[in-house]
């Protein structure tokens, strides 16, 4: 739990922080008070969403 981070499925943080939407505790916040949405966000381990950022996919990820 100490290592999971919030990442943007669609890979528009960089986008949403431009735009305004907060970081860290004002990120959570509106998060908790928006629902939570699963279809923008999701839990990673700090690793995977740094890959998924930097590569473009988490290395646990198969590609067939």
């Amino acid at each position: 739990p100490a290592f999971l981070t919030i990442d943007h499925i669609n890979n528009d943080g960089y986008t949403k922080r431009l735009e305004g939407q907060g970081v860290g505790a004002a990120l959570y916040k509106d998060l908790e008070r928006r629902g939570w949405p699963k279809n923008e966000y999701q839990l990673l381990c700090m690793n995977c969403n740094f890959a998924k950022g930097h590569f473009g996919s988490c290395p646990h990820q198969t590609k067939s």
